[in-house]
């Protein structure tokens, strides 16, 4: 288990926000498509998914992780993808999964519950690469 670099944590705010940002053109894509609920979820998620990304940095020093570049790779790749094809996707409940998939994962980190980071970046992947039904 290591403490992030002042460089790790930029990178895993960095890609908090670009979750953030993907689950907000989601939020727009689908609009007519989501409920007045869901969209008030969406947008809740949005804002803690930020936080989440803010307090990374704000609390960088005393965070840990375990194999720490391999769950940055991971974390990155899943950053790039979500971003790229989010916006596009049909299926909503896979969306709100995933949206809240991300904020758990951002727990996790903030809680320094490294085996919860391990099982929230499988968790995500997972409801992400899903098929759709």
């Amino acid at each position: 288990m290591a403490n992030l670099t002042s460089d790790q944590a930029n990178q895993l705010s960095d890609n908090f926000y670009n979750l953030a940002i993907a689950l907000a053109d989601f939020r727009v894509a689908n609009w007519d498509r989501l409920t007045p609920e869901q969209r008030k979820d969406l947008s809740d998620t949005q804002y803690a998914v930020i936080k989440c990304g803010e307090d990374i940095l704000a609390y960088s020093t005393t965070l840990v992780m375990d194999e720490v570049a391999d769950s940055l790779g991971k974390i990155n790749t899943i950053t790039k993808d979500i971003k790229g094809t989010i916006k596009t996707l049909k299926d909503i409940q896979k969306g709100l999964n995933v949206a809240a998939g991300i904020l758990v994962l951002g727990v996790a980190i903030l809680n320094r519950d490294t085996m919860g980071i391990g099982n929230s970046i499988k968790d995500v992947f997972t409801t992400w690469k899903a098929p759709v039904d």
